[in-house]
């Protein structure tokens, strides 16, 4: 009896003993059977989706494999680049998963940030960063580097979604525009406290590095190098918060220019402009807003000429958008724009794309009544190289040039 229950113990340890070696014989199974689709020229959909369904196979017998990553990777990759819509959500999928199973996986967290920050995923990116905090909280010198590193990837690759969606709220919403400046403002302020304390445990044991995974210390390089790019920008909206939050009457008329963008977007041109007169009387350094008061002068008196409705209107608007961006542009040179998440050189550009293409307009409406033509010319001329050399990408100074150069001024 008691030989029998020996030699029952003795094969439940052998079979203990041999779990590892069996899921990793698991997973190399299932790797192989992907691999084949991943090496595959423009395989079925059906063998993709399989293929997916392998490495998930492959991670959840061992969900700390780094060959398993890079293989989805790959796999994504190759299926997106032929027409496979669905990649990147099963990519995702699998990498939860592993991560689920082993949060210490730092290849499947790098991987994960990548799709987030593809996609502009800024929740994502946030719940990444709040795991990597955790993660940071315990475990070891190596473990807290490491996940240090994917907080900071992280946070960094959210700060450029950020800019961009406080970009779109000029024309939209000045209640969006002042959350995401703040949250610009934090989310930079958190990036470099996080990059002085990598480079801190770096050089206090050069060992955290050199074991860290060289994909997580590129990430993180990377990412923060794309959001702190600009020092300058940086200080502009910290600058920007801080005014708003003592100075009411600025934050009023950064509001009411915003108001303004948005009925000038729908070309309601009475409106837009009560509301940036409105701006300039809480805060008359405000050169947004004036620079767009020319800007709907322009448009309004373009319109019109456009349309052949009282040339004599048309051509007093277009006179006032004349003198206004000349203005703006003396002031933008000595002081630039106030408003962030438009730089000041392309600020600056677009102002001097608006002055040529008003030159212009005022030459198709008044001909050859047109006074001082050659001055005029060589002042659109100059505005126009002007244009191109702020902002190269500028779309209305390459068309005002294209034009130019076919039928001259």
């Amino acid at each position: 009896m008691k030989t029998a229950r020996l030699c029952t113990l003795l094969l439940a340890a052998l079979v203990f003993s041999g779990c590892g070696l069996l899921k990793q014989k698991a997973a190399a199974y299932y790797l192989g059977r992907a691999r084949k689709t991943v090496t595959a020229r423009n395989p079925p959909q059906a063998e993709v989706e399989a293929a997916f369904a392998y490495i998930g196979k492959a991670l959840s017998y061992e969900p700390g494999s780094v060959e398993a990553v890079e293989l989805l990777d790959r796999l994504a990759e190759s299926s997106s680049k032929n027409g496979f819509s669905g990649a990147q959500e099963l990519e995702a999928a699998a990498l939860k998963k592993a991560l689920a199973a082993s949060p210490l996986n730092w290849s499947a967290r790098e991987s994960l940030i990548n799709i987030s920050a593809s996609r502009g995923d800024t929740g994502g990116l946030a719940a990444q960063a709040a795991q990597a905090r955790d993660l940071a909280s315990s475990g070891g010198g190596g473990q807290r580097y490491c996940a240090v590193l994917a907080g900071l990837a992280a946070r960094a690759s959210a700060l450029p979604w950020v800019e961009s969606e406080a970009y779109l709220s000029l024309n939209r919403s000045p209640d969006t525009l002042f959350e995401k400046a703040a949250a610009y403002e934090a989310g930079a302020v958190k990036v470099q406290a996080m990059k002085a304390e990598a480079e801190k445990m770096a050089a206090a044991d050069p060992g955290v590095k050199r074991s860290a995974p060289a994909e997580l210390v590129s990430a993180a390089e990377v990412a923060v190098s794309d959001a702190l790019r600009d020092p300058d920008a940086v200080a502009a909206i910290a600058a920007f918060n801080a005014r708003a939050g003592s100075d009411k009457a600025f934050r009023k008329a950064v509001e009411l220019t915003v108001q303004g963008n948005a009925s000038l977007i729908k070309k309601e041109y009475s409106q837009a402009r009560a509301f940036y007169q409105g701006a300039l009387n809480y805060s008359p350094d405000l050169i947004d807003a004036r620079r767009q008061l020319a800007e709907t002068d322009f448009q309004e008196g373009a319109a019109m000429a456009a349309a052949g409705e009282d040339p004599k209107a048309a051509s007093q608007l277009l006179n006032k958008a004349y003198g206004g961006a000349s203005a703006v542009i003396r002031e933008a040179l000595k002081n630039g724009n106030l408003i962030p998440f438009i730089e000041p050189a392309k600020f600056l550009g677009e102002t001097y794309s608006l002055k040529a293409a008003d030159l212009a307009a005022l030459r198709a409406v008044e001909g050859a009544k047109l006074k001082n033509t050659a001055r005029l010319e060589a002042e659109f001329k100059a505005a126009l190289d002007e244009a191109l050399k702020l902002n190269p990408e500028g779309r209305l100074a390459r068309e005002l040039l294209e034009r130019y150069t076919k039928e001259g001024f």
